[in-house]
């Protein structure tokens, strides 16, 4: 995953400043303004102006200085992810102090500096609250995402297959101890991920699909309905799955997933509760794969997909992305950058980071195959550069 890895070396060193803008995924999901390091380049740049005149016991805030210089190197190489950098958050509040505390100043000064440091971090976060961010619901009394009943199952275990990113998976300790769970939303990030998978679910003995139900797609028998089929089957096929043609899916009602309607708003008499929850629909294994993929996509298409692949690889990395028809065309999607590229109908082609406002045309397919169309890697819209230069 590169959703937080700088793009240029001006990219890298700029962090620490663009860690201070109340965006969201400058380093976090969320928007988690730090004006921390900010402040620590100043003060570190302040510390070396007056090296002759600092303050005694500089070499413990000297040795905590370089760790955290050093420590930005394998960070942002490795993921640029703020929770896998976790210790240098931590430190470098205290860090700041240490130089301040050092500084050639009064101490009324030094003081008020410090409360200074303080005051505009608690400003930031206030102007830009984490809490409940994350939340889809309010966790109180166990089980925490309740679902009505397990299933009834028979003498040989279940193997239970959730293909959204959000995979639902505080279900999984309320169905039977011997059932087994796979996610299949990045199930093929790398061919060592797509053989494990693949071996997986050839190896079960029973395949059932979990997925929350749509009720306003929902017959009056609580099923999916015919488009909703075509859709999920669409999503599966990638993976050698189909539904079980002829087979009724298990509704299993979820108080948990209510929860979630209520806090969005999107429950507005809880007697619609009882539409909330998850089908249980029995799959099939060992798909014919090449007759699915000629369904879903010409050669034509399948040739542009591959073209851009070459074209930018650490965006459109080769092999990871599944071809799905859309209406107008077709798309796939790249896990590991958030990116999809689509190949329309019209024989545009054109890419999408997730959280632009719109697609960036590419060229036409011919164009594409032909090499006249190009990809900047380092200007992907609405991902590269700062905070402040980013197009969307």
């Amino acid at each position: 995953m590169i959703r937080f890895k700088p793009d240029t070396w001006v990219d890298a060193v700029m962090r620490p400043f663009a860690m201070a803008a109340p965006d969201a995924n400058v380093y976090v999901e969320i928007p988690a303004p730090d004006v921390r390091f900010a402040v620590l380049v100043l003060l570190a740049a302040a510390a070396l102006l007056a090296w002759r005149r600092l303050g005694s016991n500089w070499k413990p805030v000297l040795a905590l200085l370089v760790l955290t210089t050093l420590s930005m190197w394998p960070w942002l190489e490795t993921s640029g992810n703020g929770r896998y950098y976790i210790p240098m958050l931590l430190a470098v509040g205290p860090l700041c102090v240490g130089l301040i505390y050092l500084l050639p100043l009064t101490r009324s000064f030094r003081l008020f500096l410090a409360f200074l440091v303080l005051a505009l971090q608690v400003f930031v976060v206030a102007q830009n609250p984490p809490w409940g961010a994350w939340a889809w619901m309010a966790w109180r009394d166990a089980p925490y995402f309740q679902v009505e009943a397990p299933p009834n199952v028979g003498a040989k275990p279940v193997t239970y297959v959730t293909i959204s990113s959000i995979s639902y998976s505080l279900i999984a300790p309320q169905f039977p101890a011997s059932s087994r769970w796979i996610n299949l939303s990045s199930g093929g990030a790398t061919p060592k991920d797509a053989a494990w998978t693949r071996q997986f679910l050839a190896g079960a003995d029973s395949l059932t699909l979990v997925a929350p139900a749509i009720h306003q797609q929902m017959t009056a028998a609580r099923q999916p309905t015919e488009e909703v089929k075509k859709a999920l089957g669409a999503l599966l096929v990638g993976q050698m799955l189909a539904l079980e043609s002829g087979k009724r899916c298990d509704f299993l009602p979820s108080k948990g997933l209510a929860g979630i309607a209520i806090r969005n708003g999107g429950l507005d008499d809880e007697s619609q509760m009882e539409k909330f929850g998850f089908w249980l629909c029995p799959l099939r294994y060992s798909v014919d794969q090449p007759v699915a993929a000629k369904s879903v996509s010409s050669i034509r298409t399948e040739s542009a997909f591959e073209r851009v692949e070459q074209l930018c690889p650490r965006f459109f990395r080769p092999g990871e992305g599944t071809t799905q028809r859309i209406s107008g065309g077709a798309v796939r999607h790249y896990g590991g950058s958030d990116t999809k590229v689509y190949v329309l109908d019209d024989d545009n082609v054109l890419y999408k980071f997730w959280r632009a406002l719109n697609p960036v045309l590419i060229g036409t397919v011919d164009d594409v195959m032909s090499g006249k169309a190009a990809v900047d890697c380092n200007k992907i819209r609405g991902r590269s550069g700062l905070p402040w230069e980013r197009e969307i």
